[in-house]
């Protein structure tokens, strides 16, 4: 309620202080800025000067009230400084050369006079000041802010939004400004949702040369009592150029993908074309190694092109490096869990740490007999300030594992990410029921996952 309320008295504010600075101000400069002193006098004495002439032509009893407009002018052009000796004055007119019916209640008439005087005074003193920043604050910025009713019609100019459409007032009038706007772009000025804030990216016409440069528009809707828009708030801002690099970006990581994998693809037809006629068994089991571990780190690469560098999803991850094992192994292997960024370079490590788990899961684990199971899973537990994350590699229905004489690429892999990760811990378990890995780690919350550089 007190927000209406607020939203009220500032439109009326706004509408009264546009009315009067608008107009009356763009002739009498007190009320758009300062006068100097002998200005302020001169403009205070020349309207005691008009009320005592009307005094004398009315007289008594009624002549007094003449100067209750030269009152009000002494209080919002002079201020305290004019309007208490001007009150004064009043007074003293009243009683020694008008004598009213009621000095005293003339003499409180009179006061309050001023003070509504001054009040006003004050009242435009801040108008001003809010206009002045409001017009900073849009020289400030590149964008065209405007102001349009429910139905995205505009009812006053605005000089910002005429330099970008390169179109005069009224032109661009009522929706005259979306003649502005691609005809194809024309339907995403609509808001889904009436009452919430809309966003857009529209094409507008360039009024130098007639092209058509992308925007993004940005709508708030101010609401009444109903909970309904009564205005919009609108903001365009050039995107153009940012999207011309976005979608050359996009192009040249499209052709890195694409590059990429044709070079993995060489890669493995040399290292199979490269191999002994005899087909020597330890030559072949390094050769898949070395393939099963370069496909992994090739899925990792992709996803980190893909995102641009940035972060990539666990579960991306591990879809994308177990995906070979996924089709073979049809519904033997469960992956599960929250929303997890990581990071380029501790998902490369995790890819390759999972390519190593799995491939022994189907030599020697849960995998290599037909009633074996995998489960690869993470969880996102809250602590103070802190998350702490979680994941587990775990096999069942298999042999019962032995812990081996000597630790594997895999698993010094899997370590070492543990290591470079804050508070990092890693288990590698043998139950009889199957081989558990569990890694464990902090991080901040809604922060990067460390990786193995420690960034």
């Amino acid at each position: 309620m007190r927000t209406f309320v607020d939203r009220g008295w500032s439109g009326l504010r706004d509408s009264f202080s546009s009315a009067v600075l608008g107009t009356t101000s763009s002739a009498v400069p007190p009320l758009r800025g300062g006068l100097s002193r002998p200005q302020r006098l001169g403009i205070t004495g020349g309207a005691f000067a008009v009320a005592f002439a009307a005094a004398l032509f009315i007289g008594s009893p009624w002549g007094s009230f003449a100067f209750f407009p030269a009152l009000m002018i002494a209080g919002i052009f002079g201020g305290v400084e004019l309007a208490l000796p001007a009150l004064a004055l009043a007074i003293f007119v009243a009683v020694f050369l008008f004598p009213t019916l009621n000095d005293w209640m003339f003499g409180l008439f009179a006061f309050v006079q001023t003070a509504v005087a001054l009040a006003l005074r004050g009242f435009f003193r801040e108008s001003r000041s809010w206009g002045v920043r409001y017009r900073q604050l849009l020289s400030a910025t590149s964008a065209a802010v405007t102001v349009s009713d429910a139905q995205g019609r505009i009812h006053r100019p605005h000089p910002e939004l005429e330099k970008l459409l390169g179109m005069p007032w009224p032109a661009y009038a009522g929706t005259g400004w979306l003649n502005a706007i691609h005809p194809e772009d024309r339907k995403l000025m609509t808001p889904a949702n009436a009452g919430e804030t809309h966003r857009a990216e529209v094409r507008l016409k360039d009024p130098h040369d007639g092209s058509w440069r992308w925007h993004m528009m940005r709508a708030v809707p101010l609401t009444g009592a109903n909970g309904e828009p009564e205005e919009w708030v609108s903001m365009l801002t050039d995107i153009h150029d940012r999207k011309l690099l976005a979608e050359q970006r996009e192009v040249t990581i499209g052709e890195a993908r694409h590059r990429l994998k044709n070079l993995i693809t060489i890669i493995e037809s040399l290292a199979k074309s490269s191999r002994p006629p005899d087909k020597d068994p330890a030559v072949e089991a390094f050769l898949e190694k070395y393939l099963g571990r370069l496909r992994a780190l090739t899925a990792a690469s992709d996803l980190a092109l893909a995102s641009n560098y940035s972060m990539m999803q666990a579960e991306d991850v591990a879809r994308a490096t177990l995906a070979p094992f996924l089709e073979r192994e049809t519904g033997r292997i469960t992956i599960g869990g929250p929303k997890l960024e990581l990071s380029e370079a501790m998902g490369g490590g995790l890819a390759m740490g999972l390519n190593e788990l799995a491939t022994n899961a189907i030599k020697y684990g849960s995998l290599s007999v037909p009633s074996g199971r995998v489960t690869w899973s993470w969880t996102v537990t809250p602590e103070n300030d802190q998350d702490r994350v979680v994941m587990e590699w775990r096999e069942e229905g298999g042999p019962p594992p032995m812990p081996p004489a000597k630790e594997g690429y895999g698993a010094r892999v899997i370590r070492f990410i543990g290591s470079r990760a804050t508070n990092g811990k890693v288990e590698m378990l043998y139950p009889p029921e199957g081989y558990i890995c569990r890694i464990e780690f902090t991080r901040p919350h809604k922060a990067r996952v460390p990786t193995p550089e420690g960034d």
